[in-house]
């Protein structure tokens, strides 16, 4: 083998490992620099207008820099001790974020039902977040 040619192949490697330090050290940088927890923009409840019997359906949309990993639905019917639901994914609406759903109920008349979303990121430290405190009462 030729010098020049070992000379040249030396040089790309070297250059494509400064290159994967480099880029390596952005990543860490992004993944360590998220300290919050995914940002949640909408909340649905399903049915709008509940009526007795039903079951309701908690729909978040949520996004953050380092992905979303899970959420969590918190719920209290008549403030009984709060019960934990994991939500499904269903919808990835981009890398980093996407739909999660979850139901509870049914809900009898005169009930009152309060809950909360809690979204984790897919950063090493978890961050999680947490939505408003919703209230529902079901009328006959």
């Amino acid at each position: 083998m030729d010098r020049p040619l070992l000379k040249a192949q030396t040089k790309l490697i070297c250059i494509g490992a400064v290159f994967m330090i480099l880029l390596t050290g952005i990543v860490v940088m992004a993944v360590f620099d998220d300290v919050e927890g995914p940002y949640v923009y909408e909340v649905d409840i399903l049915p709008v207008s509940p009526t007795v019997g039903d079951t309701i359906s908690v729909v978040i949309y949520c996004i953050d820099a380092s992905g979303v990993s899970d959420a969590k639905l918190s719920y209290s019917i008549d403030g009984e001790e709060w019960q934990l639901k994991d939500m499904n994914f269903y919808t990835c609406l981009c890398i980093a974020g996407g739909r999660w759903v979850a139901n509870f109920g049914p809900i009898e008349e005169g009930q009152s039902a309060q809950f909360f979303v809690t979204a984790y990121d897919n950063s090493p430290t978890s961050n999680s977040a947490d939505t408003e405190v919703f209230t529902i009462q079901v009328e006959s």
